[in-house]
């Protein structure tokens, strides 16, 4: 679907589309190391009348936290690695997080 889509209509609208087509009170996580990566800010922007928005991101966050409604947007100074490496362990522990919850339903 990614493909098809950024061919058909951009990479940047390609995430709001995803976005665009989920649920109704779910939960929209970003990933960004600048805050500068526009199909990133348009997402956000479809998500944060519709669902809980959470961004982690570099760079003082880049334009991320002026640009959407985000819930949470964290940002560090760090650059590259260092950020990268934090959104990683959280994105891991999101996963944890989520399969311990479908467990225990």
């Amino acid at each position: 679907m990614i493909t098809a889509l950024s061919n058909d209509v951009g990479v940047d609208v390609v995430f709001a589309r995803q976005i665009g087509a989920s649920p109704q009170n779910d939960i929209a996580v970003g990933l960004s190391t600048s805050g500068n990566s526009e199909n990133l800010l348009r997402a956000f922007d479809e998500a944060a009348a519709r669902m809980l928005t959470i961004g982690i991101a570099g760079y003082r966050g880049g334009r991320w936290p002026n640009w959407t409604r985000s819930t949470t947007c964290l940002s560090a100074v760090s650059l590259g690695p260092p950020i990268q490496e934090a959104q990683t362990t959280v994105y891991h522990a999101c996963g944890a997080h989520a399969r311990m919850l479908g467990r225990s339903r």
